[in-house]
């Protein structure tokens, strides 16, 4: 029976909620199925056949949307409130550790001391109002702290789309923000980090994207140009097939066929997206459970997991 690990489930604390609210006047979203008491979503993962559950904070809990001050004091209270939280099912719960990329100097020593309590993983967003950094000088202490420590990222969108001709939509653009362009900036994310030579400098980095990559599987055909690096000239597709990775959260039985298919076995991580919007936690096999060998789905997705997190 192979051991399920789960890369994608996240965690609204109420405190933290509330804090932003005093900050924004706008409360993020807490999941009808969220709890700070993680002894339910322990007994939920047990009654399903989770093993292992990443967190990371809740999508709306997306700190640089503040001052550069703010954002440091609400990525601190994050890590420590779900670090506070996993302490007594540290066996079943890890943490992933949430950054500010307006206190880069910070949030290097965030890294730093949330590993020494057990994170095993760092959350990224692609951009910081609305300008990509990651392709930056900026960005290369966090890489190198990241890859000091052989902790993989977990790339999330933070849809927080900035043109202001958003607003005349309905619902502030919300759809469009949160269906497309947050998936577009994830996409060129990870096309930037390529084209900048991110991967010559910090070859053991290791990334995860969210929710079955949004778009990217569809797109890996158009990713033919060539970069240029130490190891000759290498297609972009290949560069990425070696250092990303998709969860198969928010795929239907269809979906996850073509991207096995598109993606290959070894690049793709069982994830769920539990408390972000799947519902009940029973829901994280439905795709899985449809493919012509469930069991060999969780097979090399729990290998690929244990290669990533060097277990």
């Amino acid at each position: 029976m192979a051991t399920v690990i789960d890369w994608h489930a996240h965690h609204t604390a109420p405190e933290i909620a509330e804090r932003i609210h005093q900050l924004t006047g706008k409360r993020p979203h807490i999941d009808a199925y969220d709890s700070p008491d993680l002894s339910k979503r322990v007994k939920e993962m047990d009654e399903v056949g989770i093993d292992l559950q990443l967190i990371c904070q809740g999508a709306g809990v997306y700190a640089d949307q503040l001052p550069a001050e703010q954002a440091l004091e609400i990525v601190r209270s994050s890590n420590d409130v779900l670090a506070e939280r996993i302490s007594p099912h540290k066996h079943r719960l890890k943490g992933i550790t949430a950054l500010s990329l307006k206190n880069i100097d910070e949030s290097v020593k965030e890294i730093e001391r949330t590993h020494a309590e057990g994170f095993r993983a760092v959350l990224l967003y692609p951009h910081v109002d609305g300008e990509m950094l990651v392709d930056t000088e900026v960005m290369e202490p966090i890489y190198q702290k990241i890859s000091e420590h052989n902790l993989p990222i977990f790339l999330h969108g933070a849809g927080t789309a900035q043109s202001p001709s958003l607003k005349r939509l309905e619902d502030g653009g919300a759809g469009v923000a949160y269906a497309v362009l947050s998936d577009g900036e994830v996409a060129e994310c990870c096309l930037r980090m390529i084209a900048s030579g991110v991967f010559d400098r910090f070859p053991n980095l290791k990334i995860v994207i969210r929710s079955s990559g949004g778009g990217i599987p569809l797109l890996l055909h158009r990713f033919f140009w060539k970069h240029k690096g130490p190891k000759g000239e290498q297609k972009y597709s290949e560069i990425f097939l070696e250092h990303f990775s998709i969860d198969c959260a928010s795929s239907d039985a269809p979906t996850l066929a073509f991207l096995i298919a598109k993606m290959g076995e070894s690049n793709i991580v069982f994830g769920s997206d539990y408390c972000g919007g799947l519902g009940p936690l029973n829901k994280a096999f439905n795709a899985i459970s449809l493919q012509a060998n469930p069991e060999h789905v969780k097979r090399f997705t729990e290998k690929n997991s244990r290669q990533l997190l060097h277990m």
